[in-house]
């Protein structure tokens, strides 16, 4: 659970529970007992949406493990859905997806969660299931040896990624006897180390009632819920509390520093410093210090560090307060030039906060935005049932959002100025750096410590020298008189509104030499108007708790925006700003490009969409599918202001917008309003584009490229349909049967013949044919296995028609996660936008369940046969040069790289 997540999570209630209770607040009621054998249930009644959602918090975690069973929680985590004594491996995910739901667990230091959501008319499907995975898992030992496999490619996934590793050894240094420094994953040693002999005594030890948390939230009557909870669980039976004393972590009291050199385009660095924990009385000053130090673009880090001194890529702050004292964590992401300047500039500021506080409107709205960021958490069933979770197991009690609320209220800016010189000090900092290989001899610990006395030095001079410096409604289209479409779905579920502005644009509006000017121009929209400078207007955002931004995609571009509904006319203006008055401004223009040059380079580090890059490349000729909304390096470092200006004025036009209003608002509030706020844009008429689509591939084409990581990354691909066809719903569905939880990939490749840590499939239609695609992440020893796998499965749904179960499980899992996911405003917002934009028409949500039910198990074997021909298809191969054994790896690169990662 982030900082973040836990202050929403601090809003939720304005009274005590008592056991059991009722508490109404804000018209949510909320149920909390404890049955007899122990197990607390909270149960939250909530008719804005048909879905349901059920999470079992249970009250261990990786913290509570001992080193020769180390990560044996995680292994919980993907054990406990594969098979009980009633149902076989498989069939839990089956039933969820056939209930139109999803099933998913995560492992915290503290908690293992397991959370299902699905339609509400399936409520008791859903309590069995998850009453039946917590009582009866069966932990098939042939099941176990398959999954201690993937947990062990998952620790390899993870020494890949940059941000991962940065994270963990930060905490595996800042600490030194508490097991908040080991790896919730546990480590190789450990995972293959386990038994089930080791399983089943956890499982005994740990999962017992009076150490379990049952939160159910959605559309179901109480009373009911309760009497089929106590009888779906009334034979499970208490026992001792397991729990036992963990270490408590000394003093830190020097500075600790650690480099670890690793194959990445880009270094980071991670400052971390030792806080209490959530309970403690200092917390809410510390919240407030992170968010001001260095969260969002008017944070103090982030203005000099990204903006005036253009020293990093990004920075933010991070207060991790679980349930024992945590860590406040500074990271940022950078060349490794500059490491040793941001460390002394962030040095220098840390100081000079502490020493002068925040501004009153800097204390003031960060304080709002922390009180009002609940709101948005609490749009879907799954996060009010993550919050009540969280508050109940790991908070230390329901009561202790009253005394947070009013704590964080009552921070003063020498509140904050205490915190910082209390915990944020350099005796109690460590510092970890991931560096690049070609760069490490650049920085060393002489140079780290160094750099944090150059800072000390300069803030005490520059002190010296200025001393005294201080639930969806029915949605209406209406057209404006200058051609603007206006879509308006009053939703009065939630106290948020969300805005969403399209226009035809994206990739299809680019070429070779202008690609990546689409996504250059939108990124540059809320980076400063004729009115305000990018800072001016982010702050005027804070103070609203909303954001605006641009977008650019495939086929359109646009503009986004979401605020609490009381801010409406604020926020409407402040969009029709960033919309209407962009001003392009030469020195954001040239801090966004080197950003986006970087996140091109940085993009190689994230193997499966440097793998589909890759692959469109080889799927497409001539069509813009064929590029990366970015661009490339080439064509972004060429891009002038004059360039996004006329690309501005030829795709923002009123008679070719798409404009959405979705939220708690008066339809006649939104039509007044936008009519009076964009009545007077106007634009050049642009004639759409017609593109001709490519040719069949009429091929096999090969692609790849060569690095230097752990795990081996394929994706296949093959020309798909376009979103004015009707053969997209039989792919639609097929791609579910494939690559679901309980679907044909995950069953065949990775539960039978563990081949792979990750397999899926997807369908992606565009105005022109888009891909059906395949990804499969495995071993490099694995890789000719899987592709052999991968083909064999594509090749059985050209021959023989799927079964009636895969295709009821399907449908119900597609429009179930339909519903989940029209939730929140802004999907509504998007769905509604885009869907007229293409000619599909804002209603369309009502038109999609039916789609999707017509597709008949012949609909699906014909498309599989005119989509999927094994005689045509692109296939791009992206891992390490050899096998673990050392031997040369057969490999099918178009692009080889060296082991820095630089390239192409």
């Amino acid at each position: 659970m982030t900082k973040h997540s836990r202050i929403l999570l601090l809003l939720l209630f304005t009274f005590i529970f008592s056991l059991p209770s009722v508490l109404q607040a804000s018209e949510r009621v909320v149920l909390r007992t404890t049955l007899d054998n122990g197990l607390t249930v909270i149960l939250e009644e909530d008719t804005s949406a048909p879905v349901v959602a059920f999470q079992m918090w249970v009250r261990t975690g990786s913290a509570d493990e001992e080193k020769k069973e180390a990560g044996i929680a995680h292994v919980f985590e993907h054990m406990l859905f594969k098979g009980t004594a009633k149902r076989a491996v498989g069939e839990i995910a089956r039933a969820v997806e056939e209930a139109g739901g999803d099933i998913n667990a995560y492992t915290s230091y503290d908690n293992t969660v397991y959370h299902l959501a699905l339609a509400s008319r399936n409520f008791s499907t859903g309590l069995d299931i998850i009453s039946d995975a917590i009582q009866n898992s069966a932990f098939d030992p042939e099941e176990l040896e398959k999954e201690l496999e993937v947990v062990l490619e998952e620790q390899k996934r993870g020494e890949d990624n940059p941000g991962r590793k940065l994270f963990m050894t930060l905490l595996s240094t800042a600490y030194s006897t508490h097991p908040y420094k080991y790896p919730v994953i546990g480590t190789e040693e450990s995972v293959k180390g386990l038994t089930r002999d080791y399983i089943i005594n956890f499982f005994k030890r740990w999962y017992i009632p009076n150490n379990m948390t049952l939160v159910i939230v959605g559309d179901f009557k109480t009373d009911k819920a309760l009497k089929e909870v106590k009888k779906s669980f009334g034979k499970f039976k208490k026992a001792k509390d397991p729990h036992k004393v963990r270490p408590v972590e000394p003093e830190q009291k020097e500075t600790k520093t650690l480099i670890t050199v690793q194959p990445v385009t880009t270094s980071r660095i991670g400052l971390g410093f030792h806080i209490p924990e959530q309970k403690h009385e200092d917390s809410y000053a510390i919240d407030v210090a992170a968010e001001i130090i260095g969260s969002g673009v008017n944070s103090r880090l982030y203005k000099r560090l990204k903006i005036n001194e253009e020293l990093v890529q990004g920075v933010s702050t991070y207060a991790m307060t679980p349930k024992e004292p945590g860590v406040f964590f500074i990271t940022a992401v950078l060349d490794t030039k500059n490491i040793e300047k941001t460390i002394s500039a962030i040095t220098e500021e840390i100081l000079r906060i502490g020493d002068e506080g925040p501004k009153h409107k800097e204390l003031q709205k960060t304080k709002i935005g922390l009180e009002s960021g609940f709101i948005y958490e609490r749009e879907t069933m799954q996060g009010k049932a993550s919050q009540l979770g969280y508050y109940e197991t790991t908070s230390g009690g329901l009561d202790f959002e009253k005394k947070y609320v009013s704590g964080l209220r009552q921070v003063s800016g020498e509140d904050v100025k205490r915190v910082i010189k209390k915990y944020l000090t350099q005796e109690n900092m460590t510092i970890s750096l991931i560096v690049a290989e070609d760069d490490k001899d650049l920085i060393d610990e002489k140079k780290v410590l160094a750099s944090i006395k150059e800072g000390t030095k300069n803030y005490l001079q520059a002190k010296g020298s200025k001393e005294n410096k201080a639930t969806a409604g029915t949605a209406q289209k209406f057209t404006l008189p200058n051609g603007i479409t206006l879509i308006v779905n009053e939703d009065h579920s939630n106290a948020t509104v969300a805005l969403y502005a399209s226009f035809p644009g994206g990739l299809r509006f680019e070429d070779s030499t202008t690609n990546g000017t689409g996504n250059f121009m939108s990124s540059m929209l809320s980076r400063g108007t004729t009115k305000r400078t990018r800072s001016e207007l982010a702050m005027e955002l804070d103070m609203i708790a909303g954001g605006v931004r641009g977008f650019s995609g495939k086929n359109s571009s646009g503009v986004s925006g979401e605020f609490l509904s009381r801010f409406f006319e604020e926020g409407l203006a402040l969009f029709a700003e960033v919309t209407l008055n962009p001003s392009f401004p030469n020195d954001e223009i040239e801090r966004l490009r080197s950003d986006i040059i970087a996140s091109i380079k940085r993009d190689e580090d994230y193997l499966p969409g440097y793998t589909f890059k890759l692959l469109r490349k080889a799927m497409y000729d001539k069509h813009p599918y064929r590029m990366h909304v970015k661009g490339s390096t080439e064509t972004v470092s060429k891009i002038s202001r004059d360039d996004l200006i006329s690309h501005y004025k030829r795709i923002f036009n009123p008679e070719q917008m798409v404009f959405s209003v979705v939220g708690d608002v008066s339809t006649s509030r939104v039509l007044k309003e936008v009519t009076k706020i964009f009545g007077d844009f106007k634009g050049q008429k642009t004639e759409l584009k017609k593109i001709k689509a490519d040719p069949e591939l009429g091929e096999i084409k090969k692609t790849g490229a060569v690095k230097d990581k752990e795990q081996t990354n394929i994706g296949i691909g093959f020309l798909g349909t376009t979103m004015d066809s009707e053969d997209q719903y039989p792919l639609v569905v097929l791609a579910e049967i494939l690559s679901s939880q309980g679907g044909r990939l995950f069953t065949e490749l990775r539960d039978k013949k563990s081949l792979a840590y990750a397999v899926s499939a997807f369908s992606s239609v565009g105005i022109e044919p888009g891909i059906f695609g395949f990804y499969i992440g495995c071993a490099p020893e694995k890789k000719e296995a899987a592709i052999k796998g991968i083909l064999a499965e594509i090749e059985k749904v050209t021959r023989k028609k799927v079964t009636r179960s895969e295709l009821k499980r399907a449908k119900n899992a597609l429009l179930g996660g339909y519903a989940i996911g029209l939730q929140n405003v802004s999907n509504q917002a998007s769905d509604s936008s885009l869907n007229e934009l293409y000619g599909l028409g804002f209603d369309f949500y009502k038109k999609y369940p039916a789609k999707i039910e017509a597709v008949s198990r012949r609909d699906i074997l014909k498309a599989a046969k005119k989509y999927l021909t094994l005689k045509s298809y692109a296939i791009s191969v992206v891992g390490p040069s050899k096998d673990k054994d050392g031997e040369k790896k057969t490999t099918t690169t178009g692009e080889r790289k060296k082991s820095h990662g630089h390239g192409h």
